[in-house]
C-alpha cells in the first residue's frame, strides 16, 4: 500500500503541472528536446523525436531468483542479462523499438544463453511541446527467456521541478504459459537531480510482482519483492552519448542485489 500511495503522489504532483510549458524550448517544434535516460529501470519520456534513432547496449545483474522481473523474463536463477536495443522516433509522439536480451546464468547450466525479445511502441499522450509534465504509454509483445509469449502495457509519467525530475511507471503484463499468473505487475518510482550540465544523480524504488500482495500463496514468481538504490547518468558528446548506471538492494531479511549499466548513442 505504501508503494501505491507513493505512486499516487507522483501523479498528484504532476497534475497541476500539465498546463505549464517550457519556453523557448516548448515552442520550438523543429528541434527535438535532448534525449535523456536518467534512470536504470524507468524508460524516460524524453525520448527520441521524429527521425531520431537510439542504439544501445545494457548489462544487468541479479543476485537472487526472480529479481530480473524489471527486465521482463522468467529467469529463475542469479545471473546477468545482455541487452541490445534499437529505438526509432517515427513522429514526435510515437517511438517504435526492438530489444534482444541474452541471459547468462552464474554457477549453473540452466537458462544459459536463453534469449528474450521485445517488440513494441511508445506513445506520448501529452503534447510533445510539454516538457514539464509528460505521460507516455508503452505496449509490446514479448518472448520470455523460457520461450513463453506474452504482451504488456506500461504507463510512465515524469514531472520536472527545475533541476529535479520525478518519475513513476506502472507495468502490467500477461504471459501465455501454463502455471503462470493471470497478470504480472511491477512499479518503479524515481527521482533524479541535475547536479551538472552533464551529470544527473538520483534513486529508484522498484516493486515487482505486486499482484502477490493480494494472495501470496498463488503467485507463480514467488511473491512480491521490493528494491531501492542510487542512479547516476552522464550525457556526453553534445547529448549524443548517454551513460546510465545504478544498483538496488532488496528490502528483505536476506537481501539480493540488482545492478544495471547502459550505454546509448543518439543518431
Amino acid at each position: 500500500m505504501r508503494l501505491l500511495a507513493a505512486f499516487a503522489v507522483v501523479f498528484a504532483l504532476a497534475a497541476p503541472a500539465h498546463a505549464v510549458e517550457d519556453s523557448p524550448v516548448a515552442t520550438d517544434t523543429t528541434t527535438p528536446a535532448p534525449v535523456e535516460q536518467p534512470f536504470s529501470y524507468l524508460v524516460d519520456t524524453h525520448g527520441p523525436g521524429a527521425r531520431q534513432v537510439l542504439a544501445g547496449y545494457a548489462l544487468a545483474f541479479s543476485s537472487t531468483a526472480g529479481a530480473i522481473r524489471p527486465i521482463p523474463g522468467n529467469f529463475d536463477s542469479e545471473g546477468i542479462v545482455h541487452q541490445l536495443g534499437l529505438e526509432v522516433g517515427v513522429f514526435a509522439a510515437l517511438r517504435v523499438y526492438a530489444q534482444t536480451m541474452i541471459a547468462q546464468s552464474i554457477g549453473t547450466t540452466s537458462d544459459v544463453d536463453a534469449v528474450a525479445i521485445q517488440l513494441g511502441a511508445r506513445v506520448l499522450l501529452t503534447p510533445s511541446r510539454w516538457h514539464v509534465f509528460r505521460l507516455m504509454l508503452t505496449g509490446a509483445f514479448l518472448r520470455e527467456f523460457g520461450a513463453d509469449l506474452g504482451a504488456f502495457g506500461e504507463l510512465t509519467a515524469t514531472v520536472d521541478f527545475g533541476r529535479v525530475r520525478l518519475a513513476g511507471a506502472m507495468h502490467v503484463e500477461h504471459i501465455f504459459g501454463p502455471g503462470r499468473d493471470p497478470i504480472d505487475t511491477y512499479a518503479v518510482l524515481g527521482a533524479s537531480v541535475r547536479v551538472h550540465r552533464l551529470v544527473r544523480v538520483g534513486a529508484e524504488f522498484i516493486g515487482q510482482d505486486l499482484e502477490a500482495l493480494a494472495d501470496d500463496d498463488d503467485d507463480a514468481e514467488g511473491g512480491a519483492r521490493f528494491y531501492a538504490g542510487p542512479d547516476v547518468a552522464l550525457s556526453l558528446r553534445k547529448d549524443h552519448l548517454l551513460l546510465t548506471g545504478g544498483a538496488a538492494i532488496q528490502m528483505a531479511s536476506a537481501p539480493g542485489v540488482l545492478a544495471r549499466a547502459a550505454l546509448t548513442y543518439v543518431y
